[in-house]
């Protein structure tokens, strides 16, 4: 027995199939059954349209559910454009993200230039301390603690020059952007942008940042700042196309809920020939016409109960309902974040000014401290010490401060959704 068949269907938006096709069947057979003592050739053309009437009718129905799609199983064009949507805006958060990466880099790194100048300069004053000392006239306890001076500042000008691989600023490590962590040294931060932007990690240069901080009051309206976040967020668009997502699924799966209830109609040119004729004839009998034949009828299916597709509006209802509850919870989030983001831009630029005033403060006490010393009134060296100390303090946190303020404003767009 063989039988071939060959055709072309499609299956039209509004849910029906039309399908053309031939179908051949030889049969050699020799059982005593056989109606034909030779060998067989049955051969026919048929045309077949199909037009579901309730379940799988309408062309909403069908570009959410997809051909042959069942309840609960849903993969129609509607769902894939959905699901593209929602790739481009993982593809556009991942874009964000590195933009705020790069940005995190650039301002490690410009910090600890900035960190190892401060160092250099106050290691440097603790040397010249150190070498006026009158070493005949000065305790050795005096000059030994002058000397650990120097070595310590020395020892953390070797960290800050090469760094230890600690974790740096970068995105989610505390706010969304990424909160400032001082911590690293100038080497590393300089491979981590490097490896951040896509430079080769070492080339025989060194990148310095050229552009200082941001350093200038800001003030951002509220509602506005508000709305614009849950405007252009892409965590609040992409929650929005999933919410769109459970939507059409309801809307489909609500179809599996109808009977199903089918037109079918179909034609057929039929030719048959024996084997000692050969299969010409069957073909001839077929381009002849004597064998034409045809059917209407309607196909009516009631699955007792519908327990599969209840089953599939359920879950596609609970979905929903998660999916519009994540959407107020991120929005609630989003407020907490933007909050957080334009009240540290207030505190750090706040800051920013205190430290630049300490800082001045400390400079003008250690400038009487070396007049004195002009004048013959050497200070105890524990408060010169101690100065130093306090110096250098000074010195990284305004720059700490600086840095802080850059990222407070960055992170502000970051979280209305405009850092793009």
């Amino acid at each position: 027995l063989n039988a071939t068949q060959a055709g072309i269907s499609k299956r039209s938006a509004t849910g029906g199939f039309l399908a053309f096709r031939n179908v051949t069947n030889y049969d050699r057979n020799n059982q005593l059954s056989n109606r034909f003592p030779f060998d067989s050739w049955d051969t026919y053309v048929e045309a077949e349209v199909r037009q579901p009437l309730l379940q799988g009718a309408g062309t909403q129905c069908n570009r959410i559910a997809g051909p042959g799609a069942v309840a609960g199983q849903l993969n129609g064009v509607l769902l894939a454009r959905v699901r593209t949507d929602v790739s481009l805006i993982e593809f556009e958060k991942g874009v964000r993200d590195l933009l705020a990466e790069v940005e995190n880099s650039y301002w490690d790194l410009y910090y600890s230039y900035r960190d190892l100048e401060a160092r250099i300069d106050v290691r440097e004053i603790a040397q010249q301390t150190l070498d006026l000392q009158d070493r005949n006239a000065t305790s050795r306890g005096k000059i030994a603690q002058a000397e650990e001076q120097v070595y310590r500042f020395q020892s953390e000008i070797v960290d800050s020059l090469n760094g230890r691989p600690l974790d740096a600023t970068r995105t989610n490590n505390g706010s969304g952007p990424g909160t400032f962590r001082s911590t690293g040294g100038l080497r590393i931060s300089e491979r981590r942008l490097r490896l951040v932007v896509g430079m080769p990690i070492n080339d025989g240069r060194l990148i310095k940042p050229t552009d200082p901080p941001f350093a200038a009051p800001v003030v951002y309206e509220w509602s506005s700042s508000v709305n614009e976040a849950l405007r252009n967020r892409a965590e609040i668009r992409q929650q929005k196309w999933a919410i769109k997502q459970r939507e059409l699924e309801l809307v489909a799966n609500r179809n599996f809920l109808k009977p199903q209830l089918d037109v079918i109609s179909r034609y057929r040119y039929r030719g048959f020939g024996e084997d000692f004729v050969g299969p010409d004839s069957a073909i001839a009998s077929l381009y002849g016409g004597q064998f034409q034949e045809w059917q209407v009828g309607v196909e009516y299916n009631l699955p007792v109960g519908f327990r599969r597709a209840h089953a599939a509006v359920q879950n596609s209802r609970l979905s929903l309902a998660r999916e519009v509850q994540l959407l107020k919870e991120q929005e609630r989030y989003i407020h907490f974040a933007l909050s957080n983001a334009i009240n540290e831009g207030k505190r750090a630029y706040e800051n920013m000014q205190l430290q630049r005033k300490r800082l001045d403060a400390i400079v003008v006490q250690l400038n009487a401290i070396e007049a004195k010393g002009d004048q013959g009134e050497k200070a105890e060296l524990d408060v010169r010490l101690e100065t130093h100390r306090r110096l250098l303090d000074a010195r990284l946190r305004y720059h700490q401060a600086e840095v802080e303020d850059s990222l407070a404003w960055r992170n502000v767009n970051f979280e209305k959704g405009t850092l793009l």
